[in-house]
């Protein structure tokens, strides 16, 4: 960890994430080949900062942008979430594949109270669609109603279009991952999947708590108790996830989603469009994910990455948790430094009545060298994850000479230290 110096470091007090969506990948095409860290040429990338500059403009651009420069990167009272994207984690699974995998028993076997895509019982029939959760090119999110059993469920609907076979490599993995991943407590569960001539349907669990961006938008910071909480839920998650040789590969507070609207604490991660099985040592690499989440090796390493990538990331939202900001804030033609060098600092103003335990738990996570970094199994180990509540909040009200009543009115007063 290194310091960046500077009022204006201390000054970007409120999350800046940039507006891609559930995260995209630089060559979709490469899923199975994971080679993508070669232009077309053939020739090597130059360097971190000309990957990650031109990895945000073509991003940008894909999903809706310009491609110069980000609004988003602004406070979260400014964030436009009308403007946000789901990105391309699109179900596609085609009628082969679905044939050769038994997709359409195995997936509705996944839940006690949705079984119907196998028995060809058309979707609507089945369902009453509610409003719509979110949308994106060309999907869409609707809360829905099973029309027998009551329950409530989210529906993706993905449409059929032209450019509809570009994300099919994407959505295999995806599909793959979430079969693997069927008995996971913390990951949102695929319940059933229909297919159609002009649409692909896929029944989800409905988490009625919204993202954890959205959560954070409204609150700012975590107190340390919940965060403590989330973060060892988020790393159990990981470990879940590694155990079954996944890698997420887009770990950001947008795809971590809160079940319930009352619990800040109860999440699921969700959004596995950019998941990879893991084959082998550095299997990875494809360059992928979201800017200020993603781990330096994806940047800088032509011999591919592992699962440790997820660690750096989850490294990165337990910081927004607990400060409100995100550790690695600048301009597009910045933002690779400070990432590659792990260029960030917990600025004292903010971060005195933290934990030091935690402050650990995230130097361990971000380690620019992966054989460095905290495993999930080393993280769920960390003195702070392990501490019981009741020790939590007296360390984190005493911990330093500031009282609880301080921190709080220095939290409250990082909105206007951005006012205009």
């Amino acid at each position: 960890m290194t310091s960046t110096g500077g009022e204006n470091d201390v000054s970007r007090h409120s999350i800046s994430i940039l507006d891609l969506g559930n995260g995209s990948k630089a060559d979709d095409a490469s899923t199975d080949g994971e080679d993508s860290f070669h232009d077309e040429d053939g020739e090597p990338r130059k360097s971190a900062a000309d990957v990650l500059e031109g990895s945000l403009q073509s991003l940008s651009i894909q999903n809706g942008g310009t491609g110069a420069g980000d609004p988003s990167l602004s406070p979260p009272p400014s964030i436009d979430k009308s403007k946000r994207k789901l990105g391309k984690d699109f179900l596609k699974v085609l009628e082969k594949q679905s044939a050769k995998d038994g997709m359409g028993s195995k997936v509705s076997q996944l839940s006690l109270l949705v079984n119907d895509s196998a028995s060809g019982i058309p979707f609507d029939d089945v369902y009453e669609m509610g409003e719509v959760l979110g949308e994106g090119g060309f999907a869409f999110v609707y809360r829905c109603t099973h029309k027998k059993n009551g329950h409530e469920y989210a529906v993706k609907e993905i449409l059929t279009t032209d450019n509809y076979q570009s994300a099919g490599e994407s959505v295999r993995g995806e599909i793959n991952a979430l079969k693997l991943l069927r008995e996971g407590p913390y990951v949102v569960r695929l319940l059933d999947v229909y297919y159609e001539p002009d649409r692909t349907m896929m029944v989800q669990e409905i988490m009625k708590g919204g993202d954890l961006l959205d959560k954070l938008t409204e609150i700012e910071v975590y107190e340390p108790r919940d965060a403590r909480k989330v973060s060892r839920t988020l790393v159990e998650a990981l470990d879940y996830c590694h155990k079954k040789r996944i890698c997420h590969r887009d770990i950001k507070p947008e795809n971590i989603l809160l079940v319930k609207d009352d619990d800040l604490t109860h999440i699921k991660v969700a959004d596995f469009g950019c998941a990879k099985k893991i084959t082998g040592p550095k299997c990875l690499k494809t360059l992928c994910g979201s800017p200020q989440y993603v781990a330096p090796e994806l940047l800088t390493h032509e011999d591919g990455y592992n699962e440790l990538c997820d660690m750096w990331s989850c490294g990165v939202v337990i910081y927004v948790l607990l400060g409100g900001y995100a550790p690695f804030d600048a301009p597009e033609c910045e933002l690779a430094e400070l990432i590659t060098a792990g260029n960030y600092e917990f600025h004292e103003e903010y971060w005195e009545d933290i934990p030091a335990a935690a402050k650990d738990l995230i130097m361990h996570l971000l380690q620019v060298d992966p054989d460095d970094r905290y495993s999930p199994s080393e993280a769920l180990d960390c003195r702070w994850l392990r501490r019981k509540d009741k020790d939590l909040a007296s360390s984190s009200m005493h911990e330093s000479n500031s009282s609880f009543g301080a921190w709080l009115e220095r939290r409250n007063s990082r909105r206007s230290l951005n006012d205009p």
